[in-house]
Formats: structure tokens, sequence, C-alpha cells
């Protein structure tokens, strides 16, 4: 399950479509389709967008500034007037002006909330919300300070996210990677938060010396140094945005053989130079790369918290400017948070000997500061902040997503004179005093294909990396085009396609694990009808990541799908997909995306649900639906899966639910049921009276009855089931809340 799935295989789609005769007369259809499950991804007949050539008219360069007043507080009722812009030292006129202040009260919803377990898109998220990236460095975390994490993450997540917010939560180790909106995800988010560890293995260890001293003498007294005027060697200049510093006595490699032998501080490991910390730094820069890519495009501000020991601001690791510019871009920016907070010791050091304490200075100043500014220059370069020297985490956390709140957008056209992949420095002043502005300072002008492009090669370079490995499966799967892997990576649910989403758990499988049907709706309303009103049909992509909370484990779906109609009419409705999964208990959440191959628009949404333990008496996931659908070998009629709680107030609403782990003492059926349909105010306005289950021919204990709903009111209802095992005396209940609509008016 955990491989995609790229066999062309041939599967049956069910539709419940209305079509639209010539006549204009409507008419119901259930139709099963016969889908083929093509191996590859491909653009379709999309037209890849032209890359203008520059020095042509070129879009309006947009920055966002948040600005702050001496107490760091976000400043809003700002004008036009109070920013100047310049670029490369000349000033800009501000062509464009917005000022967003999303400190108030959430709107409601425009559209009523469905009932649950339903997830769709088609609900629009309140206007003043944001997004933010919660990115823990786990690599670089030291066990000593997961605690303090933790109740940083906790504040945040209680006290720095409003309803509407988008979040993305992720390590370093990709040992997690959640989206979530709020408020229904922080409870989500929170487990994840809680479980957060430190996987750094030096902190507090006698017997290790600093990725500062590492650095230092594998990148510069390997190459020899000089001694200065003062006796004492003096380093290589520093690189930019590095500080720079004179080691006292010795260079730095003599420096921790004599520590070694004399056990002054700390005592290295065998041998003393345990090599660059290039790889912790790389998976650092990875995920905020991840984080960005699944960001942009997404419009505002978006906020990347940080929670970080620092990182080095190593020239060899090239991609952290490159990811820094891709911030630029998406109007990212990055608060990297200092979790050593106030340093008071070092942690190193060893009591054995009496300390040499000028040496104890100086290296408590570089683990402090030097070691740390990589990540204070990635947070300053893309119009964040680092935040250091603080106990006060989730506090420091709570204020950046308030600043966040409060930004503002000015867009100005680039002057000529420089080519697209030139750098041009940006510099946004506030003409009020007493004032800090926080923006970018400088960005290269990509344009739209050339940022497209430049994502698909990354994704496929990776693709390729992955099929070249000894575990790689013997045919190499075909990347995903970047706008779905995009959104396959991202919070926010596209509605340019709506789509519905919905589990069911039905029996154990091999594994301690249970069969899990996740059902997809598509709205054909907004795809292309490729075959006109004679044949319609159409060409989509569906992919689906199936994400474990407490495992982490994933499962993916990549496919295909060819829709053939196979009948006249202009097609409405929903298509349903089906798809199953091996699920072990606990949260799970499916992300799904749906991509049609010839308008290039997409939809994507995130169902959250829960696997239960496949112990003791248990039910299925009920099936409501108003369709059926009988097979060919003359058996009774089965439920057709539906991706809803919603129905019209007419006709019969079918439940069909099963139930597992009873008892059957003498072969006999022991189970009873009982099942109700309630109105708003408890009154019960359909009853199927209690009755015993007998066992089907395989030995399966199944209900299967349906309800009139003719007459009945529009409005919310729910479906409650009760089930006794005579046996044992358990009893099973389940609440299915539901929705009618057209009915009667209300009473």
């Amino acid at each position: 399950m955990g491989q995609h799935r790229n066999a062309v295989s041939r599967s049956v789609v069910q539709l419940g479509l209305i079509w639209r005769t010539r006549g204009g007369r409507l008419v119901r259809l259930g139709v099963l389709m016969a889908v083929l499950m093509g191996a590859s991804f491909t653009r379709g007949q999309e037209t890849p967008p032209a890359v203008p050539a520059f020095p042509a008219v070129v879009e309006l360069i947009t920055v966002d500034a948040v600005v702050v007043d001496r107490d760091g507080r976000p400043v809003s009722g700002l004008t036009r007037e109070d920013f100047a812009v310049s670029e490369d030292g000349k000033p800009q006129a501000i062509a464009t002006f917005e000022a967003f202040d999303l400190r108030g009260p959430a709107r409601a919803r425009e559209v009523p909330r469905l009932p649950d377990p339903v997830a769709t898109n088609v609900r629009k998220a309140p206007g003043a919300a944001s997004s933010f990236v919660l990115l823990v460095d786990d690599v670089g975390l030291a066990p000593a300070r997961a605690e303090t994490v933790r109740a940083a993450l906790a504040r945040f997540l209680s006290e720095g996210l409003r309803d509407g917010d988008e979040l993305i939560f992720a390590t370093t180790s990709g040992s997690t990677w959640w989206t979530a909106h709020m408020p229904e995800g922080r409870e989500d988010v929170l487990a994840l938060a809680a479980r957060v560890r430190g996987r750094s293995l030096l902190d507090n260890a006698s017997d290790a010396i600093s990725e500062w001293e590492a650095y230092r003498i594998v990148r510069f007294d390997a190459h020899g140094g000089d001694v200065g005027s003062t006796g004492m060697p003096a380093l290589p200049p520093s690189d930019p945005g590095q500080p720079s510093a004179s080691v006292p006595g010795v260079e730095m490699t003599q420096r921790v053989v004599d520590r070694y032998y004399q056990r002054r501080v700390c005592l290295p490991p065998d041998p003393p130079f345990p090599g660059t910390p290039v790889p912790a730094c790389r998976s650092m820069v990875q995920s905020v790369d991840r984080a960005v890519f699944a960001l942009s495009g997404v419009r505002g501000r978006k906020s990347l918290l940080l929670l970080t020991e620092g990182f080095l601001n190593d020239p060899d690791l090239d991609v952290a400017g490159e990811v820094a510019g891709r911030c630029r871009e998406a109007n990212i920016a990055i608060y990297a948070l200092d979790v050593r907070g106030l340093v008071a010791g070092l942690s190193g050091a060893d009591s054995a000997g009496a300390p040499n304490t000028a040496e104890l200075g100086l290296m408590q100043m570089e683990q402090v500061d030097f070691a740390a500014a990589g990540s204070v220059e990635l947070a300053e370069e893309t119009g964040g902040l680092a935040i250091r020297d603080t106990n006060d985490i989730g506090g420091s956390a709570v204020r950046v997503g308030d600043e966040s709140r409060v930004y503002y957008l000015l867009g100005y056209t680039p002057p000529p004179g420089k080519g697209p992949r030139d750098w041009r420095k940006l510099k946004v002043e506030v003409k009020r005093p007493g004032l800090t502005v926080r923006a970018r300072k400088g960005y290269t002008l990509r344009t739209t294909a050339e940022i497209l492009a430049a994502d698909e090669a990354r994704i496929a370079s990776g693709a390729q990396r992955r099929g070249s490995s000894k575990a790689a499966p013997a045919i190499a799967e075909p990347p995903l085009p970047a706008d779905m892997a995009r959104a396959l990576a991202g919070p926010h649910d596209a509605a340019a396609i709506p789509l519905r989403a919905m589990a069911y758990v039905f029996e154990e499988r091999p594994g301690k694990t249970l069969r899990t049907v996740l059902t997809v709706e598509v709205d054909t309303g907004a795809l292309s009808n490729l075959g006109g009103e004679e044949r319609p049909r159409t060409s989509l992509s569906l992919s689906i990541a199936v994400m474990h909370r407490d495992t982490g484990q994933v499962r993916r779906v990549n496919q295909r799908i060819e829709v053939d109609a196979g009948g006249a009419g202009t097609w409405q409705g929903w298509l349903a997909v089906n798809r199953e999964f091996d699920l072990p208990p606990g949260v799970v959440q499916a992300r799904v995306i749906v991509r049609d191959e010839f308008l290039g628009r997409l939809g994507a949404v995130t169902a959250r649900f829960v696997v239960p333990p496949a112990t003791g008496l248990r039910v299925s996931t009920p099936i409501l639906t108003p369709r059926t659908w009988r097979p060919r070998d003359g058996l009774p009629p089965r439920p057709v899966l539906v991706a809803r709680r919603e129905f019209e107030a007419s006709g019969l609403l079918y439940c069909h639910f099963e139930v597992f782990g009873a008892a059957a003492p003498g072969g006999r059926s022991a189970l009873e049921a009982a099942v109700e349909l309630r109105g708003r105010d408890g009154e019960v306005v359909r009853r199927e009276p209690r009755r015993s289950i007998e066992p089907t021919l395989d030995g399966r204990f199944i209900r299967f009855l349906s309800f009139p709903l003719d007459g009945l009111a529009e409005g919310d209802y729910e479906l409650r089931l009760q089930v006794e095992d005579r046996a044992t005396g358990e009893v099973q209940e389940d609440a299915e809340p539901l929705r009618l609509r057209g009915g009667a008016a209300p009473r």
C-alpha cells in the first residue's frame, strides 16, 4: 500500500449523474463506468504559459511589510504616504497599496458547515485568516530542551492561532508533516507537538566539541592560519553574515587537542575532529524549502516559525541562499526562535581540572552567536526576525502570530537596467519616527513560468534520485506535476473543482489493520467535457496521501482516470471514486487532489477520520445513501457509497451497517439492533424496531434497512444506532448527523 499504484488496471466507478436531454428534460441515471487507470501523469493538453521576454512589460513587484513600534507591537492604520520604497538606492513610486489588520473576530462561514464526517472544499474559510508553518528542528535539538519546545508549541497553538488559520506542522527529521485548519485541527497538532523529541546526540556530552569548532577546523585550520600582531592566530576573513573572532593562544585545532589532553573544558570523541555538520543543516533547509513550496501561490503574508538551536552560515550550503530567494518570491517570512533561551553556561563543560575561563567565555560566545548565524541571516533576509536571548519561547511565538496579522502590501514597477536573474536590493522605510519595518531585502525577476519550470525540475530530480537507489522499484515512478505536488503538501483547500470526501471503516485485515474505503466525489460541472453532448468524457489525475497521525506512516495513490460517460447529454452531478486502504487504528488524515488534465484546474480537500481498535463489539461506519445497485449474480441490492450526509427530503434513505466481534453461542445470533431518526429537538420521526440480526450465508452480521423521507421538514437530523450482544451484555451506540433539504415547511 505504501507504493504508488502505477500498473494499468481496470476498475468500476459508479456515477450518480443527472443528464439533460436535448428536449430539456432531466433524467437521473445510475451508470456503472469502466475506468482505465493509467500509470503516468502528463500535462494533458494544457499549454504551458509563455515566458515573457525582459525588459517587456513586467508585473508589479509586491512587497509585504510589517511595522512595529519600540515595544515590538504591530502598527496598523498607516497609509501609502507613510512608506518609502527604494531599489538599489533609487526611490520607487508605490503604485498599489493595501493594508491588512486580521486581528478582529473572524467572519461567520458563508456556507453552513456540512455534518461530520464529510470533508469538502466548498465551504469558504473566514476572510480574516493567516497561513503559518511550525517547523521544529528536532535533528539539531538537544533532548534536554525538548520540553521547552513542547511547551512553546502548546502555547502558540492555544493562544497564537485563530479560527480559519491554515497551518503546516513539521519536523526537520521528516517524522512529521501534518496540515490543519483551525479550530478543528488544533487537537491533532497538540497531540503531535506533545511527541516532539530532541535527536541531537551531542548535547550535554562531555566528549563533544561544538559544531562551530568542527566547522572552523575543517574549513580553515586544514588550510593553515596566520599569526596576527597580537601573537594570536588570526582566523580567515569571515563570510558575509558570519561573525569573526580570534582564538587566544593557538589555532582552533590545537585548542581542541589541548582540551582533549588537559580536560580543561571537555573531552572530544575519538577522533577529535567529527567533521562538518552540513547534513543537519541541510535537513533543516530542505524542510524550509518544502514548506515554502507548499505555500507558494497563497496570497498574503505567510509566516514560518522555525524553532531551532540555530545552524552555521556555511557558504558551502548554497541551497540556503536558494531557499531564501524562494521565500522572498513567495512572500514568506521566516521567524527563527532560538530555543536555547538565555545561555547561562556551557553545556559541554567538564568539571575535571581547573577551567580556562577565557576559553570558556570565547566558546560560549561562539556557541550563542556563531552557531546560529545561518538561521539569523535566513530570517533577516526574508523579512522575518531572529528571536534570541529569551526563555519565553512560547510568548515570543504568540507575538509572531499577532505581528503576522497586521501587514501592508506595497506594489511598484521594477525599473529597467538589470536582467531577470540579477539581484535587486530592496529597502522599505516608514517615515514616522520610532517605527521599524520588516520586509524582504531584495529579489530577482524570475517569471511565473521560470518558477514553475524550476519547481518541476526539482521534483523530477528528487524522483530520479529515489529511482536510482537500491531499494527503488524496477519501474521508476513519474513525478507529480508541480501544482499537484504543491497542493498535496499544503493545507489550502483549492476549490476550482468542488470535492467531497468521506471514509468508511469496515472489517479487520491481516497485520491488525482495518479495511477503509475513501469515497471521493467530484462535481462534474467544474470538469472539461472533451466529448460534447453526444458522448461526455474527461481526463483526470487523482492523488491521495493517507497519513497516520500516531505512527507517521503514509500510503499513497497516484492515478490517471479516463472517464467516458457513454451517453448523450450535458453532464451534471457528482462523480464518485472509491479507493481502499488497510489502516491501523488511530487518527488518520487523507489529503485528496483531483486535477482536470485538459483545463489544468484542480481541487484539494483534507478528510480527517478515526480508525477504531479492532477489539470487542464494533459497528462499521454506517452507509447512508439514497441509491442502491444490484449485482449481476442475483444477490440482493447493495448500497452505493456516497461522500455526503445531506439528502433530498423525498424517496427512501437506505442505511447499511455491519457488526463485528459478536459472540455466537451454539452458532446462533445473539445480536439485536434498533435504529431511530431524530429531529434537532430529539423527537423520533422514523423508527426501525429492535430486532435480531441473523448471520448471512458467509457468517456476517449485516443490517440493511430504509426510511421514507417524504413529509419530513428541511433541517438537521441524527440517525441513532444501538447494537446489543445479549450473550455478553456489550452495547454499542452510534450517532450519525445528517441534513435534509427541500422538504416540507418546519412545523
